[in-house]
């Protein structure tokens, strides 16, 4: 069912923006921008990566050992984890999270022991192929952790069971660091309020406010989710309604990220800045690219109908642990990742009846360029009209009205 909008405006991120954006809007915005030019770098060196990585797993010798290794997750995943269905998770846990930790630890003892003397060349050189590694060919590395940080920040009561539980926080806390998340984030925001408010007025990562057809309203939001990403609003929000232990909660995740900089600072202040607070303002991009896009449309006139506030992919481009059916995260958060798409086309009819915000043969960051770049050809001609009685113009309109601030 369609979750009940909260009435009260008390909360909400700011009142509908219509009119040009501020010199504050520009000047933070922009700020916030500086990692652009290097993550281009990085994304290029990472779809190039891909081409290589999509060969490798076209071998018949590959296929026959990720099917080998399938048998295996499968045998160790009913072992260690509360959930069998989850065993693919473990890829990313033995693989990503020996790799990264070990990537990042051999690179601080290179720069400790033969950084100081190194030429600027040098040291950027390595921290570019640090970062190209680290995120993985065609950004899988990231997508996967930040998923997975996402699922854990889901699952309060832990992946593991006894006597792994010692392993119920190692994606939020010890591997998410490294990636740019600050710990707790997800569960004391992205749970407790974004999943409370579901894109609402008090959702404090909302889109309604913004005029989504605008591209330049996008440097509102990235102000507005900075501030969310790095935890500062999510302890706003519980202070103000008292919510005590989870504001105490949010702000230990805060000192523990803080208390590893300033240790990681002492120790070589440019490997702090370029391994560790780079990777959070990278991250804070895509994130918020990804959370604009998952929620770019709304009917203005029913902004509570999570099946249109919400978007799903059919045939999708990078859908890792079935994100990309969103509307069914949003509808049922604790449903297993496993059954979204048995849930879609069981309810295929309340898709249709509501015209829902379903694309088919996309992803979220295609859509994100899309929307920024005002193609709404684009938008159409990949939107799944489940009733079949729109033109293609009549598409583009009912997009834009969609992405219309909410008054």
């Amino acid at each position: 069912m369609v979750s009940t909008m909260h009435q009260s405006r008390q909360g909400m991120p700011a009142s509908p923006v219509s009119s040009p954006l501020s010199w504050r809007d520009w000047i933070v915005g922009g700020l916030l921008l500086f990692p652009v030019p290097w993550m281009g770098l990085v994304i290029a060196a990472g779809l190039f990566w891909d081409l290589i990585w999509q060969g490798i797993q076209s071998l018949r010798v590959v296929q026959w050992l990720g099917a080998w290794l399938d048998q295996r997750v499968q045998k160790v995943g009913a072992v260690m984890l509360k959930d069998p269905r989850n065993a693919p998770y473990l890829y990313s846990f033995f693989g990503i999270g020996l790799f990264t930790p070990t990537l990042f630890f051999s690179s601080l003892y290179w720069h400790l022991h033969w950084g100081a003397t190194a030429a600027w060349s040098t040291l950027l050189l390595w921290a570019f192929a640090y970062h190209v590694l680290m995120m993985g060919p065609y950004f899988r590395f990231f997508a996967y952790i930040s998923t997975l940080i996402h699922k854990e920040g889901h699952t309060p009561r832990g992946l593991f069971k006894k006597p792994y539980s010692i392993f119920n926080h190692f994606f939020g806390w010890f591997l998410g660091p490294l990636y740019g998340h600050v710990p707790e984030a997800y569960p004391m925001g992205h749970l407790r309020i974004h999943h409370k408010h579901d894109n609402g007025p008090e959702d404090i990562t909302s889109t309604l406010h913004l005029d989504r057809t605008k591209p330049s309203h996008w440097l509102i939001y990235l102000r507005q989710f900075a501030k969310f990403w790095m935890g500062f609003s999510i302890i706003e929000y519980h202070r103000r309604r008292g919510n005590i232990k989870q504001a105490q909660r949010m702000l230990r995740g805060m000192l523990g990220y803080l208390s590893v900089f300033l240790i990681l600072f002492l120790l070589h202040p440019w490997f702090s800045f370029a391994y560790y607070v780079l990777p959070l303002f990278c991250v804070n991009i895509y994130l918020c690219a990804i959370n604009y896009t998952w929620h770019a449309f709304t009917d203005p006139n029913d902004p509570e109908n999570e099946y249109i506030n919400s978007i799903t992919i059919l045939d999708g481009h990078y859908n890792v642990f079935n994100e990309d059916y969103h509307v069914c995260h949003h509808l049922y958060p604790q449903k297993h990742w496993t059954l979204a798409p048995e849930d879609f086309e069981r309810n295929k009819a309340f898709y249709r009846q509501h015209r829902a915000s379903v694309f088919r043969d996309t992803q979220e960051f295609e859509m994100f360029m899309w929307i920024i770049t005002r193609r709404f050809d684009l938008l159409s001609a990949h939107y799944v009209d489940l009733q079949g009685d729109l033109s293609q113009e009549e598409i583009v309109a009912l997009l834009k009205e969609r992405m219309r601030p909410v008054r």
